[in-house]
């Protein structure tokens, strides 16, 4: 499993992405306990559901089964101008 990071959340796991190769969440809300557990710094960001999440390039909004061969991307709120 891959988690690819963006924008400021780089910046807060000093990684642009890792590869998850064992014992992988097994959905969405899994894996934000794994985040964090890996990284508090996250935590308020994923507590007030401000996190975008894409599995295999496909935003979702519900808390997704994942499976080890997906590629997670998470976003930043994006604001439009």
């Amino acid at each position: 499993m891959k988690i690819k990071y963006f924008a400021w959340i780089k910046d807060i796991t000093n990684k642009e992405f890792e590869i998850i190769a064992r014992n992988h969440p097994k959905n969405i809300e899994e894996l934000k306990i794994v985040l964090k557990k890996n990284y508090p710094d996250l935590e308020k960001h994923l507590d007030q559901d401000v996190l975008r999440f894409a599995i295999n390039l496909e935003y979702t909004f519900e808390n997704q089964n994942l499976n080890s061969n997906d590629e997670i991307a998470i976003f930043p709120p994006v604001s439009g101008g």
